[in-house]
């Protein structure tokens, strides 16, 4: 009976260290939550874990402020990087990636709500129109953010916006011009809309970061921060001339104590 106790333990123990990196060491660094839909998936979508329920996304903003974590915007971040503030003890970015209009009807009203805050990388010429890179038989288009609410969002102090190209291309598999344009054109396109600098980029997949010419047009372009989609922290003070900075994908399968692993060791689960 005693084996048969010790034999259940074990594999149970087993199952969760599977499942949980808890048994990780702890990653000191600069954490970047990356989030994509803050709703529920549309029928037929392949897709769920780029979809967090509004009560999730609640209970891990939440999570953080509960815990001392400072949500930082865009221009905080650069103003650390560049020696003019310190960067808080427990600093995290909120990121979502290409500037869904769920972004603004459920996201933005719970960072207000809260006190924290948060940052879009916007797809320029899917602004008021539709995520067409999706292939609608795995993944139904949904409309994404107007200018107004982009703008309202970013005059309320609690949002700011950066760049995830033009169009959501593989950036690594264009022609060397074309990814620079991808790059310059949001840039300058944005600028004009927000009226201010634009200063952070993030690689639509991840793609292009870890390549050279890719990545030297980004920084050509203007952008003083760029992100992967490398899953990690990043060592802070950050090495520009390293690589991007890493980020923490949350998916719509994971709860708070995932959260935790994500902020503590990088990651939250083997599978």
């Amino acid at each position: 009976m005693k084996i048969l106790i010790v034999s259940v333990l074990f594999l149970t123990a087993a199952c969760l260290s599977a499942r949980w990196a808890w048994w990780r060491k702890k990653m000191p660094g600069l954490a970047v939550l990356c989030y994509h839909k803050i709703g529920t998936p549309p029928a037929g979508s392949k897709l769920k874990e780029l979809w967090v329920s509004p009560e999730k996304f609640r209970r891990q903003v939440k999570y953080l402020l509960d815990n001392g974590y400072k949500t930082l915007l865009f221009s905080e971040l650069l103003k650390a990087w560049k020696g003019e503030t310190g960067l808080p003890e427990k600093a995290v970015l909120i990121t979502f990636d290409d500037g869904y209009e769920n972004n603004y009807t459920a996201a933005w009203p719970i960072l207000k709500e809260l006190g924290a805050k948060g940052n879009i990388f916007v797809v320029f010429n899917t602004i008021g129109k539709v995520n067409i890179w999706h292939n609608p038989s795995s993944e139904p288009w949904i409309n994404m953010a107007t200018a107004e609410m982009l703008l309202e969002m970013k005059e309320s102090g609690v949002m700011e916006l950066g760049s995830h190209t033009m169009n959501h291309p593989h950036l690594g598999a264009l022609e060397p011009e074309n990814a620079v344009w991808e790059m310059r054109e949001s840039k300058r396109q944005l600028e004009a809309l927000l009226g201010g600098e634009v200063c952070a980029f993030a690689y639509p997949y991840g793609d292009g970061a870890c390549l050279p010419a890719v990545r030297a047009g980004a920084l050509e372009a203007g952008y003083s921060l760029d992100f992967g989609f490398t899953q990690g922290k990043t060592p802070w003070p950050w090495d520009r001339q390293k690589g991007p900075l890493d980020r923490l994908f949350i998916k719509g399968t994971e709860n708070n104590l995932d959260l935790a692993l994500h902020l503590s060791r990088g990651a939250s689960r083997l599978v």
